[in-house]
Formats: C-alpha cells, structure tokens, sequence
C-alpha cells in the first residue's frame, strides 16, 4: 500500500522527466524546462523533509 511520501518521491520523478519531455517537445530551451522540473522536484523535496522528517 503506497504511502503519502511515496506519492511525493513519484510526482518528484515526474516533475524531473516532465521538464526534459517538455524542452524536448517545445519550443522552449532545455535548460529552461529542465531548470523549472528540477526547481519543482526541490520544492516537493522540501515539503517532504518537512512533512516527514525520519
């Protein structure tokens, strides 16, 4: 059974591959789209730590 810091470390993954797919579908620079996805994926990052600090 999944638990709630697991759905957190899943939407963390998807927040990282989903920036590299949408500099790779758009128009958009890479760095730009990969840069807001990893910023996404630290601020769930952070709320996890916080949230669930063991």
């Amino acid at each position: 059974m999944p638990r709630r810091v697991d759905y957190l470390l899943g939407a963390m993954g998807l927040a990282l591959f989903g920036g590299v797919a949408v500099g790779v579908a758009s128009s958009a620079p890479m760095e730009l789209a990969a840069g807001v996805g990893a910023s996404f994926a630290a601020g769930l990052l952070a709320v996890g730590l916080i949230r669930y600090p063991r």
